[in-house]
């Protein structure tokens, strides 16, 4: 079996063509890995399915061992000035700029040992909060525990009577730009070339022309893995995500077939007419352009383009002012979500196989139950859970962190992952993890989504602590999980914080979470013996700039640091 290992336009619509060149066969593809992943992976594709040398894949081990296991000692007085710096910090925050907001704080020392480590900080703790995208470690978290380390995604086409499905597993990555400068591989003329949608797409049409079918085929989609809703808008339409967003990269809708992270990059040229040209789509669509509306218009020197779409359609219009180009100078993408990923997908797959002389009859989701798999036709592309893992909570990725909690919920309950599911799924992994405490600490604490865009999660200080404690010293999970996290002042989300921080040697690694009038910080400080701490710090309910709110956080994960120097 083949294998790429990484790691409607209106609905139902097959007549929209989408012309692309045609790829080549390929033979070796290849993963360029940056400084602290630890997975490095070769991309095979197999002689019987491509009709070229095989390679083999690897799986190299983790680069660092399991999570220290020295225990966190401080003497009594170091706990009371950790103790009384914390409060005083609070109580200042709350007499000052963030008067009127809800603050609560945890710290947990990382002992040895079943259950959760000592609580030695407790601020309101048990205060149901919302965690924004501190639920992002829960849903991780999550999916490590029942998935499992060596877990991969795995998407394929199936042969069935009549034409062909695509498989989808609930891989937010697949056709993801953010890979494609890591990914390359070699033509069978020995040329290295980048990766890209359009080469994933082209090796299953290549494999679908060879097979030389006669008469028209079928080119079925089935993304019955999670649940048709792929917009979590709440219980009755309240409560849920904010449909204001729903335009918006970060706010994609999350299916069993995911491509391109859901969304459309558009490339608006101001050059050759009175009105810019969006024609420059990806993944690529002929036709697009011309069947949606253009009220945009070119500017001298403002840029206020954006592209809106019809809640429910892929009906696009292109608004406001595109900057006219200079020589030389880059054209930033403009990204709009799509609707019902699943249906764009297999749209772009059939067309690609109609662009290599294969007759079309039909582009649809294929219905029904379970069935018997049938015979694997091109490449499987399986993306590990570590590098799904790092992406969600390094660059805080919602659909990720959706996909992520969707699969486990599917593992948990054998049926499509579906949101009504994820408080009693987390739950009953939470439990497993903590052990006897977990009825108490889990109190007040509700789950509803992964990303946590939804206003109905609820989640404890104290609980945060306890879940993060619980992979302190996992031998089996703690390296991955805790390398997810973003590292304060060199990477991801915590890139512009914590940088120099006047020498200390111990450092953190963290989750930090954004909504309107909410701001959390939830991870690790870890000094240079190995000793660990996990601090979870929420301020909810406050009103305008979220930098008071941060500013107490950074002070208390100080504190934090200052207690593990020697």
């Amino acid at each position: 079996m083949a294998s790429i290992v990484v790691g409607d336009l209106a609905h139902g619509s097959a007549a929209t063509l989408l012309r692309l060149a045609r790829m080549r066969r390929t033979r070796t593809l290849k993963i360029s890995r940056p400084p602290r992943t630890r997975t490095r992976v070769a991309i095979p594709l197999i002689a019987a399915a491509l009709g070229v040398v095989p390679t083999s894949a690897s799986l190299a081990p983790a680069a660092s061992g399991p999570a220290p296991s020295n225990t966190t000692t401080i003497t009594a007085a170091g706990q009371d000035t950790l103790a009384t710096r914390v409060k005083t910090l609070v109580q200042n925050a709350r007499r000052g700029d963030l008067k009127g907001a809800e603050i609560a704080v945890s710290i947990r020392a990382c002992d040895e040992g079943g259950g959760p480590g000592r609580e030695i900080v407790a601020i309101d703790a048990d205060r149901p909060m919302l965690p924004a995208s501190n639920m992002k470690v829960v849903a991780s978290g999550a999916a490590l525990h029942s998935l499992g380390p060596d877990f991969r995604f795995e998407t394929r086409v199936e042969r069935i009577p009549g034409g062909y499905v695509l498989i989808g597993d609930g891989d937010p990555s697949l056709g993801d730009p953010i890979f494609f400068d890591r990914l390359q591989y070699r033509d069978a003329d020995g040329e290295r070339r980048q990766l890209d949608e359009e080469a994933i797409l082209g090796f299953w049409a290549d494999a679908i022309a060879r097979n030389g079918d006669e008469g028209p085929i079928d080119i079925l989609v089935d993304d019955s893995i999670f649940e048709p809703r792929h917009w979590n808008d709440g219980t009755d339409g309240r409560d849920g995500w904010n449909p204001e967003d729903r335009l918006n990269r970060f706010s994609a809708e999350v299916a069993g077939l995911n491509f391109h992270r859901n969304t459309l990059h558009f490339r608006p040229r101001t050059s050759g007419g009175a009105k810019p040209d969006w024609t420059d789509v990806r993944p690529r669509i002929d036709g697009l352009v011309e069947a949606s509306r253009n009220d945009s218009k070119i500017s001298a020197d403002k840029q206020t383009a954006w592209i809106y779409r019809r809640p429910g359609t892929n009906e696009l219009v292109f608004k406001g002012m595109v900057r006219r180009q200079r020589s030389g100078r880059p054209v930033v993408p403009l990204e709009v979500t799509v609707h019902d990923p699943p249906m764009i997908a297999v749209e772009l797959l059939a067309d690609r196989v109609r662009d290599r002389g294969v007759e079309i009859r039909r582009i649809g989701r294929r219905e029904g139950g379970p069935r018997e798999a049938g015979p694997v036709v091109g490449p499987v592309v399986r993306m590990p859970i570590e590098e799904i893992v790092e992406h969600c909570n390094e660059e805080s990725q919602n659909l990720y962190a959706e996909s992520l909690l969707k699969r486990t919920i599917h593992e948990n309950t054998g049926r499509p992952g579906a949101w009504k599911d994820a408080n009693a799924t987390i739950r009953r992994i939470a439990t497993a993890r903590i052990g006897a405490s977990a009825g108490d600490i889990l109190e007040g604490n509700y789950f509803d989504d992964g990303s946590g865009l939804s206003r109905r999660n609820r989640v404890t200080a104290g609980f945060l602590t306890a879940w993060l404690d619980s992979f302190h010293d996992d031998p089996r999970l703690g390296t991955i999980f805790i390398e997810s996290l973003a590292r304060g002042g060199e990477e991801g989300s915590l890139e512009s914080r914590f940088q120099n921080w006047d020498g200390r040697s111990a450092r953190v690694d963290a989750k930090s979470g954004y909504l309107t009038g909410v701001s959390c910080l939830s991870g690790f400080v870890t000094d240079d013996t190995g000793r660990r701490w996990a601090f979870s710090i929420l301020c909810n309910g406050f009103k305008g700039s979220s930098r008071p709110a941060k500013r107490l956080q950074e002070a208390i994960v100080t504190a934090i640091a200052d207690l593990a120097a020697p």
